[in-house]
């Protein structure tokens, strides 16, 4: 898992090493997609990344890998979406611990108070206040919703 001294990237690097020696071929792929993205994105900005933009490229990566999930499923590939599934597990143990339905209930509540908004109108303007504080730790369609939800019991 994540270890406290090393930079995500290298903690990466250092795993994507062990699977090339343990001949860990699925391994070795995610972790070089991953690794390859992350390169991308720092010769695009010409600057190292730091761990929050890590993280948001872990996560897209994450979103294309289960959208592909989707479409071997649709598509009656069980080879693929095994696959998929097994890369999105890997993928996964690179991101911070998940936030439950209620944390992210209890930040919801937080910034609706805070902002005062009053009704379901007020999505966006929550969304752009709560996405920042759960990039990486919470999935956005689950964020929408509770936020959804919680802006709804506020028209009745």
């Amino acid at each position: 898992m994540l270890e406290k001294l090393s930079s995500l990237e290298e903690v990466i690097f250092n795993d994507m090493k062990k699977a090339l020696k343990c001949q860990e071929k699925l391994r070795l792929s995610t972790l070089r997609m991953i690794r390859a993205a992350i390169k991308n994105a720092e010769i695009s900005k010409r600057e190292k990344l730091n761990e929050n933009e890590i993280i948001a490229i872990i996560v897209s990566n994450l979103k294309k890998v289960e959208e592909s999930l989707d479409m071997f499923i649709k598509g009656q590939r069980p080879d693929l979406a095994d696959k998929a599934k097994k890369e999105i597990e890997i993928i996964k143990e690179y991101l911070p611990e998940q936030l439950s339905e209620e944390e992210i209930k209890k930040v919801a509540k937080g910034i609706i108070l805070k902002f005062n908004f009053k009704n379901s109108k007020d999505i966006g303007l929550v969304m752009r206040e709560i996405t920042p504080q759960l990039k990486g730790k919470a999935d956005g369609k689950l964020v929408n919703k509770i936020v959804r939800d919680l802006l709804n019991n506020l028209d009745n």
